[in-house]
């Protein structure tokens, strides 16, 4: 027998068989048009280069704006740039804290993570604390940028958070970026903390809040963030490790535990910070705050008064940041199920927090750390109408920081 198989005689096909005879696919190059409007739809900047280089776009102009300013009113650029309360952290990175509890203004009032760092820089670099303290609002700052977009984008698509980069760093109180203020790490722990709970990654989500905690008291917010993600995790999901989501609430209390058992050792008791709070800068709560009857009974007592508080622009930032809180709040509750556990608890925590202080209204400063607040914005507004809103902003932008680094308006 043979090895190998005889060929079989070739058969003629017919013409109607040879037509259903399937082609290879010859993939035809694109026409010259077509490859340009596919390049042009490519943006040029990837989502971290694009946040960054408006960032910086922005930062340039505020410090024109500061040069502006120390030059019209003879100061140097150094006292415009430590204005506020940056110079009391500046004091309390050089001086610590007193070792006994004040009923008045001090270092007392402010908490430590963020002076901390700008000696622990310092140190490093043999630079001064002012510089220290500027380089680090300077990259706060773009850390809280780059995390905006990616919060936006991973809620509503990247497109939206290219516009929510825009809206953020034209927001007025994006200005503490360029001052020696705790913002600039306050912010970034917290938007961390919302990717972290959206991630569920419950240990670094109560880490980086835990952190928070320990730079400024609004942060505390963080808390109830954490909580609220953690009760929707252990409600929703059927895992056994769902109750894992309990160590974010856990660890985030551990900054401010800290500082009060750290206080309680230095001065004798854990509310000295508070003391110095409420009796050297009038920290107090009150039904609607800046807005309720007390003041009101104080204005109709001391009708002069009225001249001096009503044109305060302190005044009129808090009522134009109460009405874009309560705008904001609704288009979040809209949009809730697109968020992340714990935003919607973040922006409401601020607005209840400002709306009952005395002395903290719901100002610029305040609502940039309800970083989604300011975020929906860019989801809210329609890509036809985004850019007149861009320039309303910017005009906004503008105005309100000239106003606060001459020093007639709180950040």
């Amino acid at each position: 027998m043979s090895l190998f198989r005889a060929p079989e005689p070739l058969r003629a096909q017919s013409v109607v068989e040879l037509e259903h005879v399937p082609l290879p696919a010859v993939r035809q190059p694109p026409l010259p048009d077509e490859r340009v409007s596919e390049s042009s739809r490519r943006p040029l900047l990837g989502p971290t280069g694009w946040a960054l280089s408006v960032y910086l776009a922005t930062r340039a102009g505020l410090l024109l704006i500061a040069g502006l300013c120390a030059l019209v009113q003879q100061k140097s650029l150094a006292a415009v740039l430590s204005l506020f309360d940056g110079g009391w952290y500046l004091k309390l990175a050089a001086h610590g804290y007193p070792t006994h509890a004040l009923h008045a203004k001090s270092t007392l009032g402010f908490f430590p993570l963020y002076p901390m760092v700008i000696r622990a820089l310092s140190f490093l670099t043999s630079s001064s604390y002012l510089v220290s303290g500027l380089l680090i609002s300077f990259a706060g700052g773009a850390v809280a940028a780059v995390l905006a977009q990616r919060l936006a984008t991973a809620w509503w698509g990247e497109r939206v958070g290219r516009s929510a980069v825009l809206v953020f760093c034209l927001f007025p109180g994006t200005v503490v970026f360029s001052l020696a203020y705790s913002e600039c790490l306050t912010i970034p722990l917290a938007l961390g903390t919302l990717l972290a709970l959206r991630a569920k990654r419950w240990w670094l989500a109560g880490l980086l809040a835990g952190l928070a905690t320990a730079v400024a008291p609004a942060a505390l917010v963080l808390i109830v963030a954490c909580a609220a993600a953690a009760l929707g995790e252990i409600r929703r999901s059927p895992e056994k490790r769902r109750w894992l989501s309990l160590v974010a609430v856990a660890l985030s209390g551990v900054g401010v535990g800290s500082f009060a058992v750290f206080l309680w050792a230095w001065t004798g008791t854990p509310f000295a910070a508070l003391s110095a709070q409420h009796y050297g800068w009038y920290a107090q709560s009150e039904p609607l705050g800046i807005f309720g009857l007390p003041i009101v009974h104080h204005l109709v007592a001391h009708p002069k008064d009225v001249i001096a508080y009503l044109p305060s622009w302190n005044l009129w930032n808090g009522v134009l940041g109460g009405a874009f809180l309560l705008i904001s709040v609704v288009a979040l509750w809209r949009r809730r199920r697109e968020l992340s556990a714990g935003a919607l608890a973040l922006v409401v925590g601020i607005g209840l927090v400002t709306i009952w202080s005395v002395m903290t209204p719901p100002n610029a400063r305040m609502i940039i750390v309800a970083t989604p607040a300011v975020l929906v914005w860019a989801r809210r507004v329609s890509a036809r109408r985004l850019p007149a809103f861009i320039c309303v902003e910017g005009v906004l932008f503008v105005f309100m920081s000239v106003l606060t680094l001459s020093g007639h308006m709180l950040p």
